[in-house]
């Protein structure tokens, strides 16, 4: 024995520095009003067949991430995560999906004294004396549950009016509440008699797991698309499954716009409402347009394929939206159509030809917006990610260092950590070096930076970067100090056209 060294020396250890805020990954999210997603519900998977497994390979979600996922981009990568949202476009009452039951109807048969503990709404009974011996089915045993549960009076019409069914496609007891109302749902353990809550599939932790859907009152789309943010903002792109009107899309064009270059919305639009929603949604930032007038093909998701597909760790790995390729059928064959949809600001999926060989590729990379919105898709996502990994380096910074003094010395870790960001923007080409910048440019960056020089360096190393202090009044009315920063930098412009000049001497 001997007395413990830590009374005279005593080290810890730690490990220091390391990132504690993760950045978006800039995949695609699909709102959709299936049911199998519980209300307010967020789901992500990594693979066709796993969304095939969740909402049946018939179903719009799975031919829409089959397409996602099959597509490779010309550097490699393919989309590697797809989320999903539910958007309650209309009452719904709570609901149960029972997992597939994996028993027989005889080991059903054996319990006479069947029981459960169920939740609907406000109310919560434990239902007993469940007797299945004379059951010639499952379609039987289901009646018997709905009848004891119907039998509740006290939980109203949303007990009294609910209904158990057995589904033969998914092997599976469904229960659906009697009001489509805001009302929670859930199953426990009864406590008593022969618990069957696992044998029928009710539980979410089960063998084969059931889906548990709150009641939930109609949602705006506006409340949809800021409730889902708000619980889970790791997305880049969004399209809703569900055909939207031009009322809907302008909204959710209002909403996209709002967030300042942080979602780019998917829009389909046909040969008779391309006019009328560019005209609505012009003046909206970050709006993708795509003529898609195929109902099994899905034109409008390429650009969330695209920025999905893009890896931003890589060296120039920035990608121009036209001039990729993909499995569907051109909307656009003729210099007529083209010169239609391009004054609109709708992207297709065009068709040219040389030399009797048809080449389709998608057009023309551009969103909607005001002149200082980002007017092409690749400049908009780019900035993105752009905005986004200069916020998660800096909430890292104040979470990992102990302070930051608003000294030169709390400005030198500001512009340390920025500048590991924007040498990441120069690796993979978000910020282009060496472009020749217009007087008009020159004089903009000198108002916004007055610094009478800053426009060389901006055309020379592509960027300008400032940190400084200031205050402000909290409030409670106390002084609190804030740092600001400002980059200006020169955009990856990418060519859209080649003119070609040649003289024969």
């Amino acid at each position: 024995m001997a007395i413990s060294f830590s009374r005279y020396v005593d080290v810890t250890s730690s490990v220091g520095g390391a990132a504690l805020v993760n950045s978006r990954d800039l995949i695609l999210r699909l709102f959709t009003d299936n049911l199998l997603l519980p209300s307010n519900g967020i789901m992500d998977f990594t693979s066709a067949a796993d969304v095939g497994e969740y909402f049946g390979t018939t179903s719009q979600e799975y031919y829409r991430a089959n397409f996602y996922f099959s597509w490779i981009s010309k550097l490699g990568n393919s989309p590697e995560k797809i989320s999903f949202a539910r958007w309650v476009d209309a009452n719904q009452a709570p609901m149960i999906f029972g997992g597939p039951v994996l028993d027989t109807l005889s080991q059903f048969n054996a319990i006479t004294n069947g029981a459960l503990s169920l939740t609907m709404g406000t109310f919560t009974y434990v239902i007993t004396g469940l007797d299945f011996a004379a059951a010639g089915s499952f379609a039987a045993i289901a009646t018997i549950i709905q009848t004891a549960i119907q039998a509740e009076t006290g939980g109203g019409a949303l007990w009294t009016s609910a209904t158990v069914t057995y589904d033969s496609t998914t092997h599976g007891f469904n229960l659906v509440g009697g009001v489509a109302e805001s009302a929670v749902i859930s199953v426990q353990a009864p406590g008593t008699g022969t618990d069957i809550t696992q044998l029928m599939g009710w539980l979410p932790n089960s063998p084969t797991a059931a889906i548990w859907s709150n009641g939930s009152l109609v949602q705006s789309l506006t409340d949809i698309l800021t409730s889902s943010t708000s619980e889970d903002n790791n997305f880049g792109s969004f399209a809703f499954i569900p055909t939207l009107d031009q009322a809907q899309i302008v909204e959710v064009a209002t909403w996209t716009d709002a967030q300042n270059v942080a979602f780019m919305f998917l829009i389909p639009v046909n040969s008779s409402n391309a006019s009328a929603i560019s005209a609505a949604i012009e003046n909206y930032s970050g709006c993708a347009m795509t003529l898609s007038p195929l109902s099994n093909e899905y034109p409008e998701l390429i650009p969330g394929l695209i920025m999905a597909a893009t890896d931003y760790t890589q060296p120039n790995s920035v990608q121009n939206y036209m001039y990729q390729t993909f499995a569907v059928t051109p909307s656009v064959t003729s210099n007529a159509d083209a010169n239609t949809y391009d004054a609109l600001n709708v992207n297709y999926y065009g068709q040219t030809q040389t030399a009797g060989q048809y080449i389709q590729f998608y057009q023309r990379g551009e969103l909607t917006g005001g002149i200082n919105a980002p007017l092409f898709m690749n400049i908009f996502a780019n900035e993105q990610w752009f905005k986004d990994a200069a916020a998660i380096a800096l909430a890292n910074l104040l979470l990992i260092l102990a302070k930051i003094s608003a000294n030169p010395q709390g400005r030198g870790q500001i512009l340390v950590t920025l500048q590991s960001v924007i040498n990441q923007a120069l690796l993979n080409g978000t910020i282009s070096v060496g472009n020749a910048l217009t007087a008009q440019q020159k004089l903009y960056i000198q108002n916004v930076t007055n610094d009478p020089l800053a426009w060389y360096q901006v055309q020379n190393s592509g960027y300008w970067l400032n940190v400084f202090f200031t205050t402000f009044i909290d409030n409670g009315g106390n002084t609190e100090y804030q740092a600001n920063y400002i980059i200006v930098y020169k955009k990856d412009d990418v060519v859209n056209k080649i003119v070609g000049t040649q003289i024969l001497i």
